[in-house]
């Protein structure tokens, strides 16, 4: 009678042990899972007018988007890059950083800005960055195309 008892408390031990360490390895993914879903988000993008995703070179562009923080807004940026399956005239890109948002939650990012004279026509990654306090971040990747003035 006492191997049994033995037995079932070996038994016992061994399921207890396997139940608090499966809840110990559960509340690490938990923490893992928060981790990955604290960065910025984004939302409602528009690209120039109308939302067409065109740029004229040497005219105004039009850039709008909501942007949320994980915890703070540090900087937003916006890139233009030639595509790497392209052929261009020559090299070229653009890059913007805005920092008054900074400490916000969140913001509606609206801006015009001129695409400059010495840009190339072409298609291009419109590559839009949320750069959040705590560190962490958000790229999104739109397309672009950027056609000369028409006369």
């Amino acid at each position: 009678m006492i191997k049994i008892k033995s037995e079932k408390m070996k038994t016992t031990k061994l399921i207890l042990a396997s139940l608090f360490a499966s809840i110990a390895f559960t509340s690490c993914s938990n923490d893992d899972s928060e981790k990955e879903q604290a960065v910025p988000a984004i939302d409602k993008i528009e690209l120039g007018l109308g939302n067409s995703e065109t740029a004229t070179i040497g005219q105004d562009f039009h850039f709008n988007a909501e942007v949320t923080a994980s915890d703070k807004i540090e900087n937003v940026q916006v890139k233009i890059v030639q595509k790497s399956t392209e052929t261009y005239s020559k090299p070229w890109s653009h890059e913007i950083t805005w920092t008054q948002y900074a400490g916000a939650k969140n913001a509606t990012v609206h801006k015009h800005f001129d695409i400059p004279e010495d840009a190339v026509e072409g298609k291009y990654d419109f590559i839009i960055i949320i750069n959040d306090q705590n560190g962490s971040k958000l790229e999104v990747k739109k397309n672009l195309t950027i056609i000369k003035q028409k006369i």
